[in-house]
């Protein structure tokens, strides 16, 4: 399995590129040029760079993408869902961006986004792990959370 990107979070052009191939994937999906839901800067515009790496809103959904160092050799893509602001259906994906997990990726965008699928028939769309327990080796990052 070849991990995409996986130099994202020590070297900013591999960064950008990543961001880029998240963009294009929406693109893909609706037709539409992806704008960031979540601005990626601090107030005084410094650039943020951390797992937290896309989020985009597209009709009334809201899709975010945090993506982990790579750890696995399998392929890890999961997926919650959250009320953003008490209005909007947020997906959040936790995803090791691999070739192995970018078909369900692209099925899972489309659907989310374009398609309207209900949230428990994206789970249908995940890879099923065979006995895999993914750890994260790392800290937690901040969550966004609803409202707060």
């Amino acid at each position: 399995m070849k991990h995409l990107y996986k130099n994202f979070l020590r070297d900013r052009r591999a960064y950008t590129l990543n961001v880029a191939f998240y963009k294009r994937m929406v693109k893909a999906a609706t037709g539409r040029d992806a704008a960031h839901f979540f601005q990626p800067a601090y107030a005084n515009g410094q650039k943020i760079y951390d797992d937290h790496i896309f989020s985009t809103k597209y009709k009334e959904r809201i899709l975010q993408v945090i993506q982990r160092k790579p750890s696995s050799e399998h392929p890890v893509l999961r997926a919650r869902k959250q009320i953003w602001d008490g209005q909007y259906d947020m997906l959040v994906l936790t995803l090791e961006l691999s070739d192995a997990i970018k078909p369900a990726l692209k099925k899972i965008i489309k659907a989310w986004l374009v398609d309207g699928t209900p949230f428990e028939d994206i789970q249908a769309l995940l890879p099923q792990p065979s006995g895999v327990v993914y750890k994260n080796t790392g800290p937690l990052p901040t969550v966004n959370e609803d409202g707060a």
